[in-house]
Formats: C-alpha cells, sequence, structure tokens
C-alpha cells in the first residue's frame, strides 16, 4: 500500500517507530544521498542490521554526490522496490544533490505508483517548500515536493531559543511537525493531496514524540493505530 512517512532520524534503529516505518514491504531501496558524510562502512552495516531485524529485502541506492544522482543507472533500482528508505544526514547537501535529477524522479515515481517512502530526518525537512536548515534553524528553499508542511528533526537537541525562533518563522497556514528521533508521522490524506497535506487531520503519529503546531498554536494529531482515543 502506498504510504507516505516522516521521520525524526534514527530511521536505523528496527526498535523505533521510524525504523519499523516499512515492515511489511518486501523489497526496499536505501538511498544513502544526505548521509554522504557517515562512515560508509559503519552505515552499510546498520542497514544490513536493520533490514534483518525487520526482516525485509533491501538494496543499497549509493549515491553520494549529485554526479551519482544524474546518473539514471544509479536510480534504477529504485522502480523494483515496493519501499523506499531516504537516510538522514544533511539537507543542505541533500537539496542540492538531488534536485532536478533523476534519483528525486524515480523517488517520487515509485510513490507515483504505490511505494511506500519514508524520509528521515534531514531529508524529511528537506521534502517542504520551506526547508529547516539544521546549521543554524533559519527556514530556506528545500526541494518543494510539499509545500503545506514544515518539519524539523532531532527535535530533542534543539536549544530552547532555536525552537521559539523556528516556530516564529513558520508560515501561518503551514503545519509544523517538530520530530524528536525515532518518532515518525504518516500521511492519511488522499494520494492526490500529498502536494500539500497541511490540514493536522492528514497526519498519524506512528510513535515517539512529535510537537504539531499551526498558526502559532499547538494541535493535536491521531496517535498510533490501536492507541487508545
Amino acid at each position: 500500500m502506498t504510504r507516505l512517512v516522516l521521520a525524526g532520524g534514527r530511521e536505523l534503529d528496527a526498535g523505533t517507530a521510524a525504523g519499523r516505518a516499512l515492515a511489511g514491504c518486501d523489497s526496499v531501496a536505501v538511498v544513502t544521498l544526505a548521509a554522504a558524510f557517515r562512515r560508509p562502512d559503519a552505515l552499510a552495516s546498520k542497514i544490513s542490521a536493520w533490514a534483518d531485524a525487520l526482516p525485509v529485502e533491501h538494496v543499497v541506492v549509493r549515491a553520494v554526490r549529485r554526479s551519482d544522482s544524474l546518473d539514471p543507472a544509479v536510480a534504477k533500482p529504485i522502480a523494483g522496490c515496493d519501499g523506499v528508505l531516504v537516510l538522514d544526514g544533511s539537507p543542505a547537501h541533500f537539496v542540492a544533490a538531488a534536485k532536478g535529477t533523476p534519483l528525486l524522479d524515480a523517488i517520487v515515481a515509485a510513490h507515483r505508483t504505490g511505494a511506500a517512502v519514508a524520509w528521515s530526518g534531514a531529508t524529511a525537512a528537506a521534502v517542504c517548500a520551506s526547508m529547516v536548515d539544521d546549521r543554524g534553524g533559519a527556514l530556506t528553499v528545500g526541494l518543494g515536493l510539499h509545500d503545506g508542511i514544515v518539519v524539523a528533526a532531532a527535535w530533542e537537541s534543539w536549544p530552547r531559543d532555536r525552537r521559539r525562533r523556528l516556530r516564529g518563522m513558520v508560515p501561518e497556514s503551514a503545519l509544523f511537525m517538530a520530530l524528536e528521533s525515532g518518532a515518525a508521522v504518516e500521511s492519511t490524506a488522499p494520494p492526490q493531496e500529498w502536494a500539500s497535506p497541511a490540514r493536522p487531520e492528514d497526519w498519524t503519529v506512528l510513535g515517539g514524540s512529535v510537537e504539531a503546531r499551526q498558526g502559532g498554536t499547538p494541535v493535536t494529531l491521531a496517535g498510533p493505530p490501536g492507541a487508545d482515543p
């Protein structure tokens, strides 16, 4: 079933909501582009451990720089998977290296044809039209796949003054979701509305700690499936 999941990080910890988000897929393409500055050997080991724990079959889409994203052969395995996990890392690097490339097109196309896609941490922020820049907490231009939301990841690590400043920058009409590491939310909006899912009722918390606001006011998202009302 087609799913859109946004995670706050710790996506390769199978014990978190973020780590379990793609459980049930037959095969998952793990895109490493935003994680280009992680140690490759350690990253490969964590990916394998995560996939074994779920368990799911997986293929690693080894993109590091923009030249990789521009190579259709690098993105080709994505089309054969029913799940895509786009790893956390650097939002600025991800936007610069992914925008207008076959790699990004392949992820979007997979989603449109039924694949579940989980954007984690930096990439969950980057897919918004207004992206939270983790280097200073300001808003900058993201990839624009979703123009109705603003996402901040690893919220537990943000100092109080940066949290307050970011809240004040978010447009009044946008739904702001701050996700702690390991947390994840899923869109419940119809696929034709995924480009701008700005209503609180369009999102369900899969687990972990999530702060949601709209127009400067706290709002409540639905709890995890099976949770008490």
